[in-house]
């Protein structure tokens, strides 16, 4: 029964996603008119795949950055190919970290001996990028503090934002200081203790954290800008930058949630859930705007097949490993003294 619940599970999910899509789309909430026409915008979807293929090479330069303070070199444009080949699986795997596992998988494949490490770069680059995202949620909250306290909804919202983004680093940070501790806990599984391990790394390479949140804060602002170009689209041009960017981070949260391919359906319910909060007026045109944003990033995502059909698989060299320290020759006395005598 377990068995046949684990293979039915993905078609389930989509169905669960493209009922939702129906749905919405049947009950007015989703406006595939609209949708249509806003397509149409050709300039500004063109705007929209460029801001893509801008994200795609800040992901790979900070997921290199990853890997190079786990001792992997990786050439930059192999780590473009895995992250075009993840993009792909992103659109056929439910949820927006569903790429990830095929990443992972060929990654750890090309790093015999320090498959973790690999895998444990992943898991990092996921991380630092959903920081950055509540990052600039969490900026305009404080920003705009007076006219968010103001209203219920959004206080709740900006709340959780704010809350969100510092529980994100504190996390992360604690993770980091903790690891070389917790990988010395022998009770604990040795894959557990290899994780700990490379997360000990970063503490010893602070600079590559500090590097690779910065690049997620810049790739997650043009990820915000290119959903701007596509709310353009459907005619909206008069939303609040404080509503925009309360509503956009955590929307984009969702769809890293595991339940439709490309979050197709839950990101639109998301999305119609939180501009109904924020900004009534323009629920509708949101939703819309997501849809044509998402339809931008599965195209873009469907290139990844030339990346997928051109994959060889190759090993990686190690990297130049960090000398470790000598220990110092034990000299007696007597033995220190003579070699002065001679020397002299």
């Amino acid at each position: 029964m377990k068995r046949a619940l684990s293979k039915a599970s993905p078609v389930l999910k989509v169905l669960f996603g493209a009922g939702i899509f129906a749905w919405m789309a049947a009950s007015g909430k989703l406006n595939l008119a609209q949708i249509a026409k806003g397509l149409t915008h050709w300039p500004l979807m063109l705007g929209v795949l460029g801001l893509g293929c801008c994200q795609i090479g800040i992901m790979v330069w900070r997921w290199t950055l990853l890997l190079h303070a786990q001792d992997i070199t990786l050439p930059f444009r192999r780590a473009w190919g895995l992250t075009m080949i993840g993009l792909l699986f992103n659109v056929a795997i439910p949820g927006s970290v569903g790429g990830d596992l095929i990443k992972g998988y060929y990654i750890t494949r090309a790093t015999d001996g320090r498959k973790t490490h690999a895998a444990t770069s992943i898991m990092m680059d996921r991380v630092v990028g959903l920081i950055g995202l509540l990052f600039l949620s969490a900026a305009v909250v404080l920003a705009n503090v007076t006219e968010i306290l103001r209203i219920p909804a959004m206080r709740a919202l900006g709340g959780l934002a704010v809350a969100s983004f510092a529980g994100g680093v504190v996390g992360l940070y604690a993770a980091l200081f903790a690891g070389g501790r917790l990988s010395e806990w022998s009770f604990l599984p040795r894959i557990l203790r290899d994780v700990f391990s490379a997360l000990h790394e970063y503490r010893r390479k602070s600079d590559v954290v500090r590097k690779s949140l910065a690049l997620s804060v810049l790739n997650q602002a043009l990820t915000c800008f290119a959903f701007y170009l596509a709310l353009r689209a459907t005619g909206v041009t008069d939303l609040r930058m404080s509503q925009f960017f309360l509503i956009v981070p955590l929307g984009l949260v969702t769809c890293a949630v595991p339940i439709s391919p490309a979050g197709i359906g839950v990101g639109q319910a998301a999305f119609y859930a939180l501009f109904q909060i924020v900004a009534p007026a323009y629920a509708s045109a949101g939703t819309d705007a997501f849809t044509i944003f998402q339809a931008m990033s599965i195209l873009l995502g469907l290139s990844g097949l030339f990346w997928y059909v051109a994959y060889k698989h190759r090993a990686l060299a190690r990297g130049t490993p960090t000398p470790a320290p000598q220990p110092r020759p034990r000299w007696d006395d007597g033995t220190r003294k003579n070699s002065g005598a001679a020397d002299r």
